[in-house]
């Protein structure tokens, strides 16, 4: 799977979670570690 389509699908991820809001624990560490693999993803592109 290439970077640009890692980070679409973690991008949609975030969408759908976002859209749930139900804000357990394990929703945030999920956010927190699509965000940050979304970073790395992006700074191994540039």
């Amino acid at each position: 799977m290439e970077d640009k389509e890692l980070i679409t699908n973690a991008t949609q991820l975030l969408s759908d979670l976002n859209s749930c809001k139900q804000g357990t624990a394990d929703d945030i560490r999920l956010q927190e570690l699509l965000n940050t693999t979304m970073q790395e993803l992006k700074k191994r592109k540039s």
